[in-house]
Formats: C-alpha cells, structure tokens, sequence
C-alpha cells in the first residue's frame, strides 16, 4: 500500500473498550509523512498485568480525553483511509467496541492486517510477531508495547511487505493474496478476510 495508516492501541485491563493509548502513522505515497500519539483515559481500572506490558498506570491517563474525544478530533484524517493493525482482531474490535461504547458514529475506513498478510506473502516462517517481523526487515522496535512505536513498526512492515511484493492497492492485494479489506462505517463492522476460506485473521 501507497497510502495508508497504521494505528495501535494499548488497553488499561482486559476489555478491548479500555483503550488507554493510541498510537497513528500516516504514510503517503510509500513513505511515513506524520504521527500521532496520545495517551486515553479509558474510564476504568487498571490491570496490573496490562501496567506490566506497557507502563501505562491510572495517574498518567489523568486529564486526557476520552476515547470518544479523541475519536472526534482525528476523524477527518481517518475518514475514507485505509487502516491497518499488526493485529486487527484485536486492535479493530477494539476500535469498534470503543464507539459502541460510547455512541459515536463512525467514519468509513477500510481495514487491514499486517499479521495476516505476512502470514500469506513470507510463507514458512516459524513466527509472524510484530518484533519478529521487525528483525527480519531490520527494523527498529526500541518501546514494544507503546502505541506509537509499534504503530510506526507495523507502518514500517508494511512498507516492507508493499515494496517487496508489489502490493500497491486493496485490488492487487486481493489478487496476490484473496484477502479482502474489512471495512468499519455506520452500523456496520467486518474484519479482513481470506476470501476463499473465508477465514478471519488469526491468532498471534
């Protein structure tokens, strides 16, 4: 893909409708032009497991918007875009859950998976992880488990995965790899999937 954003989210407990912080990378034309980053205060407890994978704890999140603010101001960049997550089954129902959450009407954007595609482009592989993805582009992945690094991460794989496979749009994907985008917009959600298994992205 050309033109794309790349997003991640880190979760204050086990509910996906805890976003806690989000990360967003915007690449135009194959190459990373901007970010965005910003802590959320996802309006519920802390899981000491989940402070343990990102460092993220109740008193950073004081004072910073909430999901459905945060969703309002970005909304106009997101809006007709392709997103992709390194692992949409969690980070789009995670987005999904949040605006069901809180009554928020989506834009439409389209969805895809850089864990489901490099599952179907580099075949043979022992493991598709998002730092194993980044060792074997050589790409630097210095905070794991912050939104912003791995956002750029996944950005930078599919960078990768375009440039190395010549997948340039949602039509050349389909074609080289029968995945078909998902989709998010009013009253409606679909992850990408295999369409002629008809298989959702998989586990990690």
């Amino acid at each position: 893909m050309k033109n794309f954003i790349a997003f991640d989210f880190e979760t204050a407990n086990r509910n996906r409708h805890s976003i806690c912080s989000v990360g967003m990378v915007f690449v135009e034309d194959g190459k990373i032009v901007d970010s965005v980053y910003s802590l959320v205060d996802p309006e519920e407890s802390f899981d000491y497991g989940n402070i343990q994978v990102h460092g993220i704890q109740a008193y950073d999140v004081e004072g910073a918007p909430t999901f459905d603010a945060f969703y309002e101001s970005i909304k106009g960049r997101i809006e007709n875009q392709v997103m992709v997550a390194h692992f949409l089954p969690f980070d789009g129902y995670a987005l999904r859950d949040n605006l069901n959450r809180y009554n928020v009407t989506p834009v439409s954007t389209q969805l895809l998976c850089s864990y489901q595609l490099s599952k179907k482009l580099l075949k043979g592989r022992s493991s598709y992880t998002l730092k194993s993805l980044c060792d074997h582009y050589e790409i630097d992945l210095l905070h794991h488990h912050n939104a912003l690094d791995d956002a750029k991460a996944c950005a930078e794989i599919m960078i990768n995965l375009s440039n190395e496979f010549g997948i340039y749009d949602l039509d050349t994907i389909f074609q080289k790899t029968n995945i078909r985008a998902g989709e998010i917009a009013p009253s409606y959600y679909r992850s990408s999937l295999v369409s002629k298994k008809m298989k959702t992205c998989d586990a990690s």
